[in-house]
């Protein structure tokens, strides 16, 4: 009987460690999962925004400001907003049509704004407006810049940085874009980080 009962417990332990084994590999494989199909989701909804920034001819001739971004809304300053043109000359035309893009963090939510004009009647004017689009939700990027920007030899440029504040940001090169993002309450913060390169660096 003794024995009996000792090779029950013996099989219960063993049986309860089985156990707890599997359910941590199924709920690591679940989680591994989860994060590589939100994963994917993020860089499926930054698609627009990664392929106007590539686009871009320059960021800006000067630091932006606090005019940086023009929609109130949106933060003021490089970091978390960014405001620039994607330029689609023809002929007779330099400065039409063209794309006004507007891309911000405000509160938790990536959006973008973008404005296009066309010519009509031999004059620039607006075609198209697209207003407070949101790209991804859920984000929480606390001190983390939405953006950095780095000049053609990798040196980041910062106008808050000695000797930086006259340097013109038509020297940024590589736009890097950096999200937080918790996709469901609770969940730990998932992090994106892409490097994208300016027109004029190809």
């Amino acid at each position: 009987m003794i024995e009996l009962v000792v090779t029950v417990l013996l099989l219960s332990i063993v049986g309860v460690i089985m156990m707890t084994f599997l359910v941590s590999a199924v709920s690591t494989t679940a989680r591994g999962s989860t994060d590589a199909e939100v994963e994917k989701r993020i860089q499926l909804a930054m698609r627009p925004m990664t392929a106007f920034i590539r686009s871009a001819t320059q960021i800006s001739a000067a630091y932006p400001t606090s005019s940086t971004c023009p929609v109130s809304s949106y933060p003021i300053g490089y970091r978390n907003c960014l405001s620039f043109t994607i330029a689609r000359p023809q002929n007779g035309q330099l400065s039409c049509p063209k794309s006004l893009i507007v891309v911000g963090l405000r509160a938790g939510v990536l959006r973008m704004e973008r404005t296009d004009y066309g010519v009509v009647n031999g004059s620039c004017a607006v075609a198209n407006v697209t207003t407070g689009y949101p790209l991804v939700t859920g984000v929480n990027n606390g001190a983390t810049p939405l953006f950095t920007y780095f000049d053609t030899f990798g040196n980041q440029l910062n106008p808050g940085a000695v000797g930086q504040t006259t340097t013109p940001f038509v020297r940024a090169m590589v736009v890097r874009v950096a999200l937080n993002v918790e996709y469901k309450s609770g969940a730990p913060l998932l992090r994106y980080t892409s490097d994208l390169a300016v027109r004029n660096n190809r």
